[in-house]
């Protein structure tokens, strides 16, 4: 199994946060709350042109660890295999346990414009729904920027909106990304990141609609990625990413810890 070192994502040291991270802590579900959950188990349906034809993840259950950045996929691009996902290390499981595949700094395998195995796969499904499933209680972190910067109006609406620099600790799309929040209701509607993994000029725009309450917790259950334009507007498509959720269990243990032995 994954052995890698605990890096535990520490929500518990005050620090001096935004008003509107306040508020979109606030409105998906509280820091107190989250800080109580140890494991969310999702299930999702995951499509898009990242992902080609191979029905890799179109069906499958995410355990995503809330106190370090693991998260399992059951299965993963065949019924009978799973996968585990952390920064350093990323592996590919059989039914019985055996190592199907594994890479070690699965990231700086990445290349521009090459194919993609299931191990690149694994690893950017493993950190992108990480992220997504962890956010806006993320930013509250050791080691996050977060700034409130101009408002966007989109569709009628206003989102306020903050520009989070990640520590390098933490796996991610890219150092520097911009959160939307509705600012009547302050919950998540838009992330804007460039796909590092990718290449240089990769911007994207990821909507997320559909918001539904799991255990106390709020999320958005509709993610839709598409190209981001240089003033900042989106495009129709393709759709890079498309993941719908279907439902999140909470849990205040690991009790399937990915990189346990």
């Amino acid at each position: 199994m994954l052995k890698v070192p605990v890096m535990l994502i520490d929500v518990e040291e005050s620090k001096e946060m935004t008003e509107l991270l306040d508020l979109a802590l606030a409105a998906h579900g509280g820091l107190e709350r989250w800080r109580e959950v140890a494991q969310l188990q999702v299930k999702a349906k995951v499509d898009g042109s990242t992902w080609a034809s191979d029905g890799v993840l179109a069906r499958t259950v995410a355990t995503i660890e809330t106190r370090a950045q693991r998260l399992t996929f059951e299965p993963f691009g065949a019924p009978d295999r799973s996968s585990n996902f952390a920064p350093d290390r990323v592996e590919i499981l059989n039914a019985d346990g055996s190592v199907y595949a594994e890479r070690e700094a699965p990231r700086s395998s990445f290349a521009p414009n090459s194919a993609w195995d299931q191990l690149h796969k694994a690893y950017f499904a493993g950190y992108a729904l990480w992220n997504y499933m962890s956010t806006p209680f993320l930013f509250a972190g050791d080691g996050f920027q977060v700034d409130e910067i101009d408002p966007w109006q989109e569709n009628g609406e206003t989102w306020r909106r903050l520009r989070v620099q990640f520590p390098d600790h933490i796996a991610t799309h890219s150092p520097v990304q911009v959160f939307y929040f509705d600012a009547e209701d302050h919950l998540l509607r838009r992330q804007d990141y460039n796909v590092d993994v990718l290449g240089d000029n990769y911007p994207a725009a990821h909507y997320k609609t559909d918001h539904r309450t799991f255990g106390g917790l709020t999320f958005p259950t509709r993610h839709r990625v598409v190209p981001r334009n240089p003033d900042n507007t989106s495009r129709p498509g393709p759709i890079i990413v498309a993941i719908d959720i279907e439902s999140v269990s909470t849990s205040t243990s690991t009790s399937a810890t990915v990189g346990s032995s």
